[in-house]
Order: structure tokens, then C-alpha cells, then sequence
């Protein structure tokens, strides 16, 4: 039996809000038992120059980001299947230029 994966994460929003960091919100997944975040300098999200947190809220705040470069967020949910996580589609990347 295949595993149906989660949705799609749809509207990623990212905001440079205070000093240095980006609040990231999204809508809910039905299902999903939590997120992950990947954040990085490249459009393209290669291994080596980005990272990844995992969140189980729809509000994700990611701090101590450099001033004056522009960041690029993706999400996607998670479920959990038999102790394992089962993730669903990167949602639509987002950017957003640090000011302050």
C-alpha cells in the first residue's frame, strides 16, 4: 500500500520584521503533524548552503540572519507513518532581503 503524503504547502509568506531576523507563516496542512523549513542564500537550495528546522506551528521566526542578503524559505509538512516521517512537496519558494 502506498503512503499518501501530505499536501502541498500553500502561501508561504516571509517578512523581515525586526533586527537581523524573518518571520515565516503559511497555511495549515490537514494532517500534518509538523513542518520543516529550509532557508538559504541560493535560489536554488543547494545541500551545502542551507539549512533546515523543524516546527510543528504555522508561524516559524528564524534569527541571526546577515543584514543586506536576500533569503530564500521553502516548507513542507510532514506526517507521521509507522515512526517514520513521510514529508510532502516543497511549497513555492519565498524571499525576502534583509534590511535591518
Amino acid at each position: 500500500s502506498t503512503v499518501k503524503k501530505p499536501a502541498q504547502v500553500k502561501s508561504l509568506r516571509a517578512k523581515n520584521v525586526k533586527k537581523k531576523k524573518a518571520v515565516l507563516t503559511w497555511k495549515k496542512v490537514s494532517g500534518a503533524k509538523g513542518y520543516q523549513v529550509q532557508y538559504s542564500l541560493k535560489k536554488k537550495f543547494p545541500s551545502k548552503k542551507t539549512k533546515k528546522k523543524t516546527t510543528s506551528k504555522r508561524k516559524f521566526t528564524i534569527k541571526k540572519l546577515t543584514k543586506k542578503k536576500t533569503y530564500y524559505f521553502r516548507v513542507r509538512a510532514y506526517k507521521k507513518v509507522n515512526g517514520k516521517k513521510v514529508y510532502g512537496k516543497w511549497s513555492k519558494a519565498a524571499k525576502v532581503k534583509i534590511r535591518r
